[in-house]
């Protein structure tokens, strides 16, 4: 019953998130998280939403301790998708260093995230060690992750979807992933209607 009810408020502020600029959403006071019961549950997404279009290291790093702080259902919710988005970003951060860097094998680590979800370090170092990018497929192919990279083409894009249809899968368990995904989506439709530079 609490969901639902949180789930209904969120779905009603909709119309009015659609059109706040994205720079509002930082303050701690803001509408879209007034509504929610724990203060866990304010600092995690405060903490999702001021790193959300920079998606940097220690973003990643800060929001996966605060999934610790969310409730069960949320917390595992949260866990499968900002862990499957480690793991994407990690693997198309192996695909650009190999393809367009010249670097030694050992120097690729330092530039990925350093958690894991459902790549095991086997896994991973098999696809850090490929030489070319055929073989990198090839390793990929061999994981869970296999229809997101089938190809290279719009590796950005494919990530991108990934991790949205993993969000309304979870939304449909976790308030906190509903919240999320539609802020992912947002972020997502302002990046593709902005100019490229």
């Amino acid at each position: 019953m609490k969901n639902a009810a949180l789930t209904a408020k969120i779905l009603a502020r909709r119309a009015k998130l659609a059109t706040a600029p994205l720079s509002q959403t930082g303050s701690s006071e803001n509408d879209f998280v007034r509504f929610l019961f724990k203060n866990s549950e304010k600092k995690f997404i405060l903490t999702f939403v001021n790193g959300l279009e920079s998606k940097s290291l220690p973003y990643y790093l800060t929001l996966w301790r605060g999934i610790g702080t969310l409730d069960k259902i949320n917390r595992q919710a949260m866990q499968r998708i900002i862990g499957t988005e480690i793991d994407l970003q990690n693997i198309l951060w192996v695909y650009r260093l190999k393809r367009f860097y010249s670097i030694f094998d050992d120097e690729i680590y330092g530039f990925l995230i350093p958690i894991r979800y459902r790549l095991s370090g086997e896994a991973f170092a098999k696809m850090v060690a490929c030489k070319d990018i055929p073989s990198l497929q090839a390793e990929i192919s061999a994981t869970i992750y296999k229809n997101i990279f089938e190809d290279f083409s719009k590796p950005e894009q494919r990530l991108a979807n990934a991790v949205k249809m993993r969000y309304r899968t979870e939304s449909r368990r976790s308030h906190i992933a509903l919240l999320c995904g539609y802020l992912y989506e947002k972020v997502l439709l302002l990046q593709a209607s902005s100019p490229a530079p």
